[in-house]
């Protein structure tokens, strides 16, 4: 069967997609035409994008949406409300004023701190399943997605792709990665995937994992961050008090069968200790974990076995 492979650069990351199937290349366009439109939709970065509408109409009046866009914000509503995990959709106001991750990044001072936690209840995010409108019921409130969307959109690529018949393929969204079926080309017959290590140069692997048509997703403390008066600030934000989520973890890896479960839980598992983590996220059907801490040690859940460089289910 015939391999297509490529890597473009969208939504601020790199997007690789390896396609097994006699008619690849139009199905890597295909690919590229859905993530394009998903990332004009679902963005905060464009005032005239389908999600900032119905931010600009915060405190106004309710935004009717595609029912794509209402069910992913439902999903991520639901999961904001649990205050045992930090995943908060509602988060919006309070990423726009730390701007971590842009040239900009700066410490909010208290009083902007404050002003900002007023408007990060996901209760105030008001659904009408009739109509598929999504109401921000205060003024200045903002939905940012960035802790979901790329999840959703690489399990929709994956039924794209596998309803047009591919039955072997790697989709990885910014190091978000979902895979089809098995690597015809791997001794192991798995797609096997690195964790970054978080305090070493990018491309330094601390585990592999071998995929078999499973998802991979990673949040880390490393990802973005900034200096300021000899302190470090990463982009994981604690919606109750406002700062940077205060953990021994450093790297939280997900293993789903899908992505949008891996996006969700590989943020709402950044908890205060790795202990905490890894009991909270043995509850969770369906979803192992891999938690590097702070000082490079690796843990995993109970379904599954690390043997010092590779990691592998229980039997």
């Amino acid at each position: 069967m015939a391999k297509y492979q490529t890597r473009f650069q969208m939504m601020g990351t790199f997007i690789d997609l390896v396609v097994h199937h006699s008619n690849g290349e139009q199905l890597i366009q295909d690919v590229y035409r859905q993530l394009h439109q998903y990332a004009q939709r679902f963005t905060v970065n464009q005032a005239d994008s389908e999600l900032m509408r119905v931010n600009r109409h915060a405190g106004i009046s309710p935004v009717r949406v595609q029912p794509d866009l209402f069910n992913l914000i439902k999903i991520a509503k639901t999961i904001s409300e649990d205050l045992a995990n930090p995943f908060n959709i509602a988060i919006g106001p309070l990423v726009k004023t730390w701007r971590i991750g842009f040239n900009d990044a700066k410490v909010p001072t208290p009083e902007e701190i404050a002003t900002k936690l007023s408007l990060v209840d996901p209760k105030n995010i008001i659904l009408n399943e009739h109509n598929h409108s999504v109401f921000l019921s205060q003024p200045h409130m903002e939905i940012d997605l960035g802790a979901i969307a790329k999840g959703f959109f690489a399990d929709e690529v994956k039924k794209q792709l596998i309803n047009a018949g591919v039955k072997h393929g790697f989709i990885s969204l910014g190091g978000n990665v979902l895979t089809i079926g098995h690597s015809p080309n791997n001794a192991n017959q798995a797609w096997n995937v690195g964790i970054q290590h978080p305090f070493a140069e990018r491309g330094s692997i601390i585990r592999a994992v071998p995929l078999h048509g499973a998802s991979m997703v990673t949040s880390g403390i490393n990802e973005r961050f900034f200096h300021s008066n000899g302190q470090r600030y990463h982009h994981l934000l604690n919606a109750k008090t406002g700062m940077p989520i205060s953990t021994d973890i450093a790297s939280l890896t997900i293993i789903s069968k899908h992505s949008i479960d891996g996006e969700i839980w590989s943020t709402a598992g950044f908890l205060p200790s790795i202990i905490e983590a890894l009991h909270y996220l043995n509850q969770q059907a369906g979803i192992e974990a891999i938690a590097v801490s702070n000082r490079g040690e690796v843990h995993v859940t109970q379904g599954l076995i690390d043997n010092g460089s590779a990691i592998s289910y229980a039997k």
